[in-house]
């Protein structure tokens, strides 16, 4: 059986026409996208909601499907497969904090540029890439 997780790819504009993406750093991990698990009966927006709050402490609408990412995880000493579906928010709201209990240890807003560069993994970089393609197809 597939793990289920949801991810935020969260963009906001500048006063100087710049797009910033939000991204969040684990304990010991690399820079990426807030993203968390599908709990049971909850549904994509839910979960998508609850995770980007826990995480950075921001609210947002969420919007379109942006892609998905599969790959395997070890879990309990079993491998699985696991499937992100990760959808765009647009202009989130709130104070950034980074979600200790989450085991988030930094939060913060980079100049698109600057992401794909910190972003430590090729299928996130291509996350946000798609992301792109859709604010100009």
């Amino acid at each position: 059986m597939s793990i289920r997780a949801v991810g935020a790819v969260a963009l906001r504009g500048t006063s100087t026409g710049h797009i910033e993406v939000l991204l969040i750093k684990k304990r010991g991990g690399m820079w990426t996208l807030p993203k968390g698990r599908v709990m049971p009966g909850e549904s994509d927006d839910d979960a998508l909601r609850r995770e980007l709050y826990e995480e950075t402490g921001l609210h947002g609408e969420v919007g379109e499907p942006v892609s998905q990412a599969f790959y395997r995880v070890v879990k309990a000493g079993r491998r699985r497969r696991k499937v992100v579906a990760y959808y765009l928010i647009v202009q989130p709201t709130g104070t950034l904090r980074p979600g200790k209990q989450e085991g988030i240890e930094a939060v913060r807003w980079f100049e698109v540029s600057r992401a794909l560069k910190r972003i430590g993994r090729p299928r996130v970089r291509a996350v946000l890439q798609a992301a792109l393609t859709l604010l100009n197809p």
